[in-house]
């Protein structure tokens, strides 16, 4: 077996998950774009942050099934449900004619990404070694680009000069071909016969995660509302994340544990960081700095090429040492690249210094993101990579649900009295997200592991 990613099943595993990846993040790039333009001719911008909230709740769902199913019967029925679902959501959201049935159909669809996003990762630990599997998720972190610099403007002219629809309708036809590329990856692919997680087990694990992704959903409603509801509806929400957060993550994830738990904690506080920035930066600009909304959506582009170049330089290194190298030096940067853009929120900050700090921010998070998964993926054994995706990634899609509630609340809160402490804050506490994670990624090597390197995860690597 030759060690080039370029073989015929690897190239066409390669191609048809990036092909994935890029519908995905064109379609929630696009779906953020357009979805103003579609509660308003479905008369349901009085129930408009539920088209977002209910399907994030589906989301955690999806994943933390689609862990223990990958686990136990390997990753190719998970990731043809996961497609299948994919599609048939984004065709009922494009047909959608009330605000019921598009949140029904965009459920769907987040419930086919999450399965599909968890089995991903199985799947390419499985047809892809070690040491090659940096370079694939530089190609995952790549396919964010194009839908950054192209997916508002496509997003805005299907939106308002052709229909709305198609913005779902789009994505659907290019799930197809990226499905059917993976298709001979998943034929070669024998998973190992396992033992199937207790029923039981798995059935905490669902109730977990439902009890958590309400708990978001309540956090995320709270945002002005009046103070006895918004009150009731906080102290619910963290209630219910206190009791089923440390259900759904490794042991010693909530403090931070050597090997595994540290590497979910810091790529949740990682996501969450950056995501509860790239939210008000726009609004920034275009608020404080008047710009116009095309040139605020540039700095989001700047930070996904800087991400994107990060994240293949972060490609180009393979040893484990390496990897938790470049996850602690982009957290620093990231850290940074926050810090500088609080600034902005004072008129008188130059605007370009924004896009500086952003462009370093970007940097961050490409060079931490893909190492980090490659480091979980690592160190998992081949029964537990499915459960530990899944973790990865039900445990940053809550760190960022709650990181964006809080900072909604404390926005909503400080607006009517300052626009600038309402800004500052909000990126101030992505700013406690980042720095936390620096702390916390310190800890990414195993007890007693040998710094160089961790047991490479090779078996079940498909034949070239």
């Amino acid at each position: 077996m030759t060690d080039s990613p370029w073989t015929p099943i690897r190239r066409m595993t390669l191609i048809g998950v990036v092909l994935l990846e890029v519908l995905v993040a064109f379609e929630q790039i696009a779906v953020s774009t357009a979805m103003p333009t579609v509660a308003k001719d479905l008369d349901g911008l009085a129930i408009y942050p539920v088209v977002f909230a209910v399907p994030l709740a589906a989301t955690v769902l999806a994943m933390v099934v689609s862990g223990a199913w990958a686990d136990s019967s390997g990753p190719r029925l998970v990731i043809i449900t996961g497609a299948s679902l994919f599609v048939a959501g984004l065709l009922l959201a494009g047909a959608a004619q009330s605000m019921t049935m598009l949140i029904l159909g965009r459920t769907v669809q987040s419930i086919g990404g999450g399965l599909d996003s968890v089995a991903l990762y199985v799947l390419i630990a499985a047809a892809f070694p070690d040491a090659l599997r940096p370079k694939v998720f530089v190609g995952i972190s790549a396919a964010w680009v194009a839908p950054s610099l192209f997916g508002p403007p496509l997003a805005g002219y299907l939106a308002t000069d052709v229909s709305w629809r198609w913005v779902f309708w789009v994505g659907a036809a290019f799930a197809i071909p990226g499905l059917a590329l993976l298709l001979p990856a998943m034929r070669r692919q024998q998973a190992a016969k396992r033992e199937r997680e207790a029923t039981s087990s798995v059935r905490r694990r669902l109730l977990a995660a439902a009890g958590a992704a309400t708990g978001a959903v309540l956090l995320s409603l709270a945002a002005d509302r009046a103070l006895t509801s918004a009150v009731g509806l906080m102290a619910g929400g963290l209630a219910l994340l206190v009791v089923f957060v440390p259900r759904l993550v490794p042991p010693g994830t909530l403090r931070g544990g050597h090997g595994i738990p540290s590497v979910v904690a810091t790529r949740a506080l990682l996501g969450a960081a950056f995501a509860g920035t790239e939210v008000y930066l726009p609004l920034i600009l275009t608020r404080q700095h008047h710009m116009s909304a095309t040139a605020a959506g540039v700095v989001l582009t700047v930070g996904a090429l800087s991400w994107s170049l990060a994240a293949w330089l972060a490609g180009r290194r393979i040893s484990h040492e390496d990897q938790r190298r470049l996850a602690r030096i982009g957290l620093v940067l990231l850290t940074i690249g926050i810090t500088g853009a609080v600034a902005s929120a004072w008129s008188s900050t130059p605007s370009w210094t924004l896009y500086a700090f952003w462009l370093i921010g970007g940097g961050g998070i490409g060079l931490a993101y893909s190492p980090l998964t490659v480091l979980l993926m690592g160190m998992s054994a081949d029964d537990e990579q499915g459960r530990n995706a899944s973790s990865v990634q039900t445990t940053e899609m809550l760190t960022t649900s709650v990181l964006l509630a809080v900072s909604a609340i404390v926005f909503s809160g400080l607006t009517p009295h300052s626009h600038v402490a309402a800004f500052a804050s909000g990126l101030t506490l992505a700013v406690v997200a980042a720095l936390l994670g620096v702390v916390v990624a310190r800890r990414l090597a195993p007890v007693a592991a040998d710094t160089s390197s961790v047991r490479p995860t090779t078996a079940g690597s498909l034949p070239s």
